[in-house]
């Protein structure tokens, strides 16, 4: 009777779409605070089935329950091992210690590579929350990342999309990357590449800089190329950001609109509006791909999350009844949050969770929360080790390239956001990753704003 009972609950709580217009800031920090005396009740090996879903639900955020929890789930723990960064990453980190720091507008100064801040000293305020954000920008991202096909997949709750034609496409090969519900309304597809300038821990012999921080690299932090090839009605629309190593510098960013026939520059506020119509912003890129500067900092403190940190699959696959959830590996991490505050009035949110691995400094989770305070979206980022053969098989699917052994690079996997007040998700599974060594000629004339207008 009572496995009755409980089933019957279980199955109206699934049926009950989590209700965002009555969950606040508060309530995400609640979670936290209870999350703190959680002690976990599963072991390595274990499949999580809904039955067993109460261990779980300590170290799953209230508002991403539901997705992650409904009949027919499994989540199989296991521990993810050791995440630590390469060792040229850890060796400037030691020998820069203690030289970073904050001015009085809280711009970073005096820092060269490695992680700029002791994680192991922060204190909840926004002290901590400034040097919190900074560890996140200069996290080690190896020379940058190459993707050779990112899909960008917008679904509704409930339905199916077994006749949407990306179930179709290249003999079926997609149909086995989404096995779950949920429809389909739109599915773009395009490149992308970041190539990291400055900062560099591999370039110590160039002043930690590529090409000696001259010529197209000058004053330059990274630049950043995202493309859509389908379909066809924004095939050839490119956008590239450019980042200087200047915190205090605002971005040069551009699009190039094949309708217009145009490059054109992007402001401040289209960054964080919908990216072509997805539920994502180019500003919500990798958990946060904003500056800093535009925005104020608080440290939170410290959770234990279940998270896909290094994925058994070469590619993600996504199942559950919305085909939102991602069926992998599920790993405890302990992950510092910092809370993030829009300065500008015109910002779409009010404020912003983001959960970041204490080790390896990547992103899991997010949540963002509209101008009345109530929840607006939440993110699920999935990672993969370039270290895993799973990921070595990544040079031969989907544009892939070589990746060095070594490189000790936890690489996001998927980026999913959920809009829960639209009910709509758009799925971001990356295909073709690899972190290669990078011919400096190739990516001159690749991140250059000429070479928008020839598409890819």
């Amino acid at each position: 009777m009572r496995k009755h009972i409980r089933a019957v609950m279980l199955a109206a709580a699934a049926a009950t779409p989590f209700a965002a217009n009555a969950y606040g800031p508060d309530d995400f920090l609640k979670w936290v605070e209870a999350n703190q005396s959680a002690e976990p009740q599963f072991v390595e090996g274990d499949v999580i089935t809904v039955d067993k879903a109460d261990l779980v639900r300590p170290f799953i955020p209230t508002e991403f329950q539901d997705e992650w929890i409904f009949d027919g789930m499994e989540m199989t723990i296991k521990d993810a091992g050791d995440l630590t960064p390469a060792t040229i990453y850890v060796d400037a980190t030691e020998k820069f210690k203690g030289t970073a720091t904050l001015a009085g507008d809280n711009a970073i100064e005096n820092y060269t590579a490695g992680r700029p801040f002791d994680p192991e000293e922060y204190t909840p305020g926004t002290e901590s929350g400034w040097k919190m954000v900074w560890n996140w920008m200069y996290r080690w991202q190896n020379e940058g990342l190459t993707v050779g096909e990112v899909h960008w997949v917008w679904v509704r709750r409930g339905g199916e999309h077994s006749g949407h034609d990306i179930m179709k496409q290249d003999g079926g090969k997609y149909a086995q990357f989404y096995t779950g519900g949920g429809s389909f309304e739109r599915v773009l597809t395009g490149p992308y590449k970041r190539v990291m300038m400055s900062h560099r821990a591999d370039l110590a012999d160039s002043g930690y800089k590529l090409n000696n921080g001259e010529g197209f690299a000058k004053n330059t932090e990274f630049r950043e190329y995202t493309g859509f090839t389908s379909p066809f009605d924004i095939a050839g629309t490119a956008f590239l950001i450019l980042r200087y190593d200047d915190p205090r510098k605002a971005d040069d960013s551009w699009a190039y609109i094949p309708s217009l026939r145009r490059v054109r520059r992007i402001s401040v506020e289209v960054k964080s509006d919908s990216l072509l119509g997805t539920d994502h912003t180019l500003e919500d890129f990798y958990g946060f791909n904003g500056r800093p500067m535009e925005h104020e900092w608080e440290y939170v403190g410290t959770a234990r999350m279940l998270v896909v940190a290094r994925s058994r699959n070469t590619n993600t696959i996504y199942y559950g009844p919305n085909g939102w959830a991602v069926k992998d590996d599920y790993a405890l991490r302990k992950v510092d949050i910092m809370r993030q505050y829009p300065k500008s009035p015109n910002h779409p949110y009010s404020t912003k969770f983001i959960c970041v691995d204490r080790v390896s400094g990547e992103s899991y989770y997010a949540n963002a929360f509209d101008k009345a305070g109530e929840l607006w979206k939440v993110w699920q980022l999935t990672k993969i080790w370039s270290e895993d053969p799973q990921f070595d098989a990544e040079e031969h699917e989907f544009n892939g390239e070589p990746t060095p052994d070594g490189t000790n690079f936890q690489v996001f996997q998927s980026i999913n956001v959920i809009d829960l007040q639209n009910n709509r998700g758009t799925l971001v599974p990356t295909r073709g990753i690899s972190a290669p060594r990078n011919d400096f000629s190739k990516i001159k004339r690749l991140l250059d704003v000429n070479y928008l207008t020839e598409g890819r």
